[in-house]
């Protein structure tokens, strides 16, 4: 039983060609229910994963990691479709390098992990959200473009909260060390 969020994450990683197959080839229906199974199995997995007492280091890495190659392979077939801005792909990506460095560096310096806040929830779902149904409708390129920038706004807003509490948290851990 504790296997079982393990083995939703790692179904989750599988539908990411099948997602790309159809996404590629114009079939947006199905691309995008492809993608909304995606992400719920994300919700499920997790949800498990908490209710199991099944949290493992495997799925601290494989999860985070098949929701970011799954928005990553969605952002760049929407680019090379011709349904989505480069500059909005490049904020997207810089902003994820960003968090993923920040990260990095935070657990390799400080040994200390990074959890996921609700702020980076929100503009996550937000970010699936816009990006399902803007495959899932078939929307236009101004649309898509439009809502993609909401979603930018929304993850580089989340990026600076995760700055912001990383820093005070530092400066906690500073605080003590001299106290003590």
């Amino acid at each position: 039983m504790k296997q079982i969020p393990n083995i939703i994450t790692c179904i989750r990683l599988c539908l990411i060609p099948v997602f790309c197959y159809f996404l590629w080839n114009n079939n947006d229906l199905v691309a995008g229910i492809v993608f909304i199974i995606a992400a719920l199995s994300d919700v499920v997995d997790g949800y498990l994963a908490r209710k199991l007492n099944a949290i493992s280091n495997f799925g601290k890495l494989a999860d985070p990691f098949a929701d970011k190659i799954m928005q990553i392979s969605a952002i760049i077939l929407l680019f090379l479709l011709g349904r989505l801005k480069a500059w909005i792909m490049i904020v997207l990506f810089a902003k994820d390098f960003i968090l993923m460095l920040g990260g990095l560096l935070y657990k390799l310096i400080y040994n200390i992990t990074v959890s996921s806040r609700w702020f980076g929830k929100i503009s996550a779902l937000t970010l699936n959200v816009i990006i399902a149904a803007s495959i899932l409708f078939s929307l236009g390129t101004g649309t898509t473009n439009i809502l993609m920038v909401i979603a930018m706004c929304l993850q580089i807003a989340s990026l600076v909260a995760y700055t912001v509490l990383s820093l005070i948290n530092l400066s906690k851990i500073k605080n003590n060390k001299k106290e003590a």
